[in-house]
């Protein structure tokens, strides 16, 4: 085992003054695309052990400016410096080369292999740090040693020989960082890091940025969650239309003001009461349990009410909604639909019964991705051949009517806001709010009366959670029963008639809304 690999990695980042001198900075950025500007004279810089939020609804043009600070995409006018030095004929390699690292959402890590291995991948610096034998094979116990002196460094607590698929979402994050700080960076970019994992999870990566912080190491933090932006930005950047509105330091603005200066509007409230009159129970839950995951569940929702799903992370709250959908197989218990009892063993039963469900995945188990926007709204229809839509979209002998299917997709497309300019084009290119409004249609198209929504503003701006709102109040305005997993506080207390709060796989608690507060829910979550 080599010196480099048993003497600590303290070297490989040089500390300096926290807040002290600017590392990356970006003036008078432009980029254009064929009919749309995408950014116009932007300016933006980071500090040495700065976190700078950036902040911008959907098409605000955030992820274009990350895209040119990666490498991935060329400015058409503007400077771009890195501690100083002009960054020319940029390209991803070359920008990790110069100290600039990006954590996207959509994490890198190659799921089949082992930490150790995640942390040197595509990373020509083995060679530096003495990790090669003889034949050029890996020192693996050397690599290993490296990762846990890095981890003890960070305070990770990952063994560098567990496969990266094995661990949670937040631990691959760190491993994330983690490589980052290995090799160099000066300047780490986090695009939504915080849009899967829980409150323990949250406060973990915090701490680490304050670790980061005091190495010297600049951050540019992406988030949708404005209290967290908040919370770590030492300076927050607002994109609209792709120009810069405004730069503000820490304790300047509030949460209200954000919104406004991002979205150019005045919104009475940033989570708006969602008011229904329930009427007959239409789901019935009695006594649901799964070995290992949940016990005991019982629930109930009225035709036209919103009942809310509240717990950390790992209290088993997606666990019983797909089980309720048929995704999984209950060992007991009882659903009874619509005053009767049924047999839910495939989603395709569900749906059948009037039963839909919008995953917290949009992207993986949501859309597909590659299909048209109508195609995506009309999918169930046209597999299950559900009710008259379904009746009016097919000629004799079975043929769909590509005409009657696009007309009716149209409908749902103008009925719910969804944003695209032609309903022929793929799914993929709508923002994230667009695609869960697509979502929403395609659970209407189905007829479904009993809509389950996990995490149904994950990942989307504060203007598109305002317009999802709307759809809930226009849901349940059809008499449409509608539950909703949440893991935002205030999202949960505004929406729902009723709120049930899960710990460790069970229920804890029942609150009406006009008597619920933060701190119940919080207690009933982890007392």
């Amino acid at each position: 085992m080599t010196d480099a690999a048993t003497s600590g990695v303290a070297k490989t980042v040089a500390p300096s003054s926290p807040g002290t001198g600017i590392l990356l900075d970006l003036a008078g950025v432009t980029k254009a695309y064929p009919g749309v500007v995408a950014l116009s004279e932007v300016d933006f810089s980071v500090a040495r052990g700065e976190v700078h939020v950036l902040l911008g609804e959907n098409g605000a043009g955030k992820s274009t400016l990350i895209k040119i600070i990666a490498g991935a995409e060329h400015m058409e006018s503007g400077e771009y410096r890195l501690d100083g030095a002009s960054v020319v004929r940029s390209t991803p390699a070359r920008i990790r080369a110069i100290g600039i690292s990006v954590i996207y959402q959509e994490l890198s890590l190659i799921r089949t292999m082992d930490v150790a291995s995640n942390i040197f991948l595509g990373r020509p610096k083995i060679w530096e740090h003495g990790l090669i034998r003889p034949l050029r094979l890996l020192d693996k116990k050397g690599m290993e040693a490296f990762c846990r002196n890095l981890f003890a460094e960070l305070n990770i607590d990952i063994d560098p020989r567990s496969r990266v698929g094995e661990l949670s979402v937040s631990e691959m994050q760190l491993i994330e960082i983690a490589r980052a700080v290995a090799f160099q960076s000066r300047v780490i970019l986090m695009d939504e890091p915080t849009t899967s994992i829980g409150l323990e999870e949250k406060a973990r990566l915090f701490n680490l940025i304050e670790e980061l912080k005091s190495r010297g190491i600049g951050v540019v933090y992406v988030s949708h969650v404005l209290e967290d932006c908040l919370k770590i930005g030492d300076r927050i950047t607002i994109l609209r239309d792709g120009k810069r509105v405004t730069t503000l330091r820490r304790g300047e603005p509030t949460v209200n003001e954000l919104v406004q200066l991002m979205t150019g509007r005045t919104f009475s409230e940033r989570y708006p009461r969602i008011e229904s009159r329930p009427g007959e129970i239409v789901l019935e839950v009695r006594g649901l349990s799964q070995a290992g995951r949940f016990h005991g569940v019982s629930f109930d929702v009225r035709a036209g009410e919103i009942v809310g799903f509240w717990g950390l992370v790992g209290a088993g709250r997606t666990d019983v909604m797909e089980t309720v959908f048929g995704l999984n197989a209950a060992d007991s218990g009882e659903i009874r639909a619509f005053g009767k009892p049924v047999a839910i063993r495939t989603p395709r039963d569900a749906i059948r019964k009037g039963i839909s469900l919008l995953t917290e995945d949009r992207k993986n188990y949501g859309i597909l991705p590659a299909m048209s926007v109508w195609e995506n709204i009309l999918i169930t229809v046209v597999n299950f051949r559900l009710g008259d839509l379904a009746r009016t979209l097919r000629r004799v002998g079975g043929l769909l009517r590509i005409s009657a299917a696009r007309k009716a997709a149209k409908d749902f497309v103008r009925e719910l806001n969804v944003r695209a300019t032609s309903v022929d084009l793929p799914i993929a290119g709508l923002s994230g709010g667009n695609q869960q409004k697509a979502l929403f249609a395609r659970a209407l198209s189905a007829g479904s009366q009993i809509i389950i929504l996990d995490e149904p503003t994950k990942g989307v701006d504060a203007g598109a959670k305002v317009e999802i709102y709307r759809v809930l109040q226009s849901l349940v305005e059809r008499g449409i029963a509608v539950i909703v997993v949440s893991s935002e506080l205030p999202e949960i207390l505004a929406v729902s008639n009723r709120v049930f709060v899960m710990k460790a796989g069970a229920l804890t608690a029942t609150l009406e809304r006009d008597t619920a507060t933060d701190e119940q829910l919080m207690h009933f979550a982890t007392a």
